[in-house]
């Protein structure tokens, strides 16, 4: 079954007319903090994720742990433009449709949203091969984030 992502600008459209995508005051604390929390995590998962055979369904929580990492990131990246938004479906479209240059794909932003959907609302299970289709992708995207966080963080405390 292949799943329905919805158009970019018709969504970014419905979160400026619900009111989910808001301005918030610049924190630059906060985005060290948020960046920090973020890559934390993901270094707790890598180091657990070597010993987590290949048909278990621990896989679900490397999953999860590389997707709140990446949701924090976008978050942080939100606050250097004064942003914040309600939901995530809002924060992917706002930094997808605001941010071309990062090249994030909505897409694949999406896809994940939907799949920690599954995961943590109806109790879908992850094993190994099920994380694979998707780690190349994190691993660009959170790449992709904490480099123009850093450039942004290194930039604005000269």
């Amino acid at each position: 079954m292949r799943i329905r992502i919805d158009d970019l600008e018709k969504t970014y459209d419905v979160c400026i007319s619900m009111g989910s995508i808001k301005e918030k005051q610049k924190d630059t604390e906060l985005i060290k903090s948020i960046k920090e929390v973020a890559e934390r995590g993901l270094e707790f998962i890598k180091g657990k994720s070597g010993s987590i055979a290949r048909d278990s369904t621990d896989w679900t929580f490397v999953f999860r742990e590389y997707y709140e990492s990446l949701r924090g990131l976008i978050e942080a990246y939100l606050l250097f433009d004064g942003i914040e938004a309600d939901n995530h479906q809002c924060k992917n479209a706002y930094i997808c449709l605001k941010h071309p240059e990062l090249e994030l794909d909505w897409e694949f932003l999406e896809t994940i949203r939907l799949k920690r959907n599954a995961i943590n609302y109806r109790g879908q299970l992850l094993k190994q091969g099920n994380w694979k289709v998707f780690e190349l992708k994190f691993e660009l995207h959170i790449s992709a984030l904490r480099k123009e966080i850093e450039k942004k963080l290194k930039s604005s405390s000269t």
